[in-house]
């Protein structure tokens, strides 16, 4: 599969991952890993990440894919991820590839916070 093609099944997995994630676990190998770095979790396996994906409480949610970097061997995905009454939620995620398919992927989320007070006369807000 040519990274093009990747990036565009990257760019679906997400976006479908908010609503109802029928067809977002295609993009893992059975042997896949899904670690979260702002809590430390790892989930194993094609059938616990699909299980973890459809058992999220939080929905309606949507991610919102700003760009989708690929080559043949890894991925970068920046996006927005958004939650009902909430701060949206600036997400990275680098993914390892393995034939067409994600054996590793690190999702880094970052929870909305306040500007640091000592920067204050050099910054602009910067948008989502």
């Amino acid at each position: 599969m040519n990274s093009t093609s990747m990036a565009g099944r990257l760019r679906r997995h997400y976006e479908e991952l908010g609503g109802k994630p029928t067809t977002a676990a295609d993009i893992y190998a059975d042997d896949a890993v899904l670690e979260y770095a702002n809590t430390g979790e790892r989930l194993r396996g094609r059938v616990n990440i699909d299980a973890a994906h459809r058992a999220y409480p939080g929905r309606p949610a949507s991610f919102e894919v700003h760009r989708v970097l690929c080559t043949d061997d890894v991925a970068v995905v920046e996006m927005t991820l958004r939650f009902a009454g909430t701060d949206p939620h600036p997400v990275v995620a680098v993914l390892d590839l393995r034939d067409g398919q994600v054996i590793r992927e690190r999702r880094y989320i970052a929870e909305p916070g306040e500007p640091a007070a000592y920067r204050a006369q050099w910054v602009e807000p910067a948008g989502s």
